[in-house]
């Protein structure tokens, strides 16, 4: 299995582009899994750039309804045989962020809709529950607030102009994959808590250990208490590598480097790994 990071906040290498957002293709035996397209056409760009053939998509997996994880599906290269598109149904919600000033609200949600597709559209597939893509390969989505110090974005809402309520991001899905040394398991921005989705994979497949975490953590602006616990969570659990992405944020990334030493593993856009 081949994993390349195609859209993240980071770029360290020549020629290629940085967003904020995500997008992860994941090369695999029996089926080829584009994981969320960013918010613009920078994933599409990089592929090019990275020689990775987006012609080989065998599904697009679109973790959760924010703009920057799915805006940039209406880029995807057109096809005769256009992938189909899995995405939960509480996605197309409108989605909004509180702004700073503490009143005014910015949309965050899905900037297109299923018309905007046309014909494309009878290939989005609507998830409401646990999904398996093929033998081995799981969408799995209503994860529960279990932790402690893992509770709904306290920023993060839904609704309309008129009423809003928290998001509890019921929407969010992950790919997790049963590799040959245990789970492999990818997160948009893991909005549940990241230790709660980790421990809800494993609820679902027990015995199995995680050998590979490549995900978005949401942990840029967590009090250090937050981070702190968080990481020594990661740490019980004993996973073999940690990728953490977009809006973990650079300082969580760097403490999870301190702290778990050459199992955390500080790629970004344009990066590639061998599984």
């Amino acid at each position: 299995m081949k994993i390349h990071i195609l859209a993240d906040n980071r770029a360290a290498k020549r020629g290629i582009l940085a967003e904020h957002g995500l997008s992860v293709f994941i090369e695999h035996d029996s089926m080829n899994i584009l994981f969320d397209t960013g918010q613009s056409d920078v994933y599409r760009i990089n592929a090019e750039r990275m020689a990775v053939d987006l012609g080989k998509v065998d599904c697009i997996v679109l973790s959760h309804g924010h703009y920057d994880h799915c805006g940039g599906l209406i880029h995807f290269p057109a096809s005769d045989e256009f992938p189909e598109v899995y995405i939960r149904k509480d996605a197309f919600n409108s989605k909004y962020a509180l702004n700073q000033d503490g009143e005014t609200y910015s949309e965050v949600g899905i900037p297109w809709s299923l018309d905007d597709l046309g014909t494309l559209k009878d290939n989005v597939i609507i998830t409401e529950r646990n999904v398996s893509l093929a033998p081995g390969i799981n969408l799995i989505g209503e994860v529960p607030y279990v932790t402690s110090f893992e509770r709904p974005h306290p920023l993060l809402y839904t609704g309309d102009a008129l009423s809003k309520s928290p998001d509890t991001m019921k929407d969010e899905q992950m790919l997790v994959i049963a590799g040959n040394e245990g789970l492999i398991i990818l997160l948009g921005c893991s909005h549940p808590g990241i230790i709660n989705c980790v421990n809800h994979a494993l609820d679902m497949f027990p015995g199995k250990n995680v050998e590979t975490l490549v995900a978005g953590m949401h942990l840029d602006k967590v009090s250090p208490q937050h981070l702190n616990m968080t990481i020594r969570h990661l740490l019980d659990l004993d996973i073999k590598r940690v990728i953490p992405l977009h809006c973990t944020g650079i300082l969580a990334i760097t403490e999870m480097r301190r702290l778990m030493g050459d199992r955390c593993l500080m790629l970004c856009a344009g990066d590639s790994l061998e599984l």
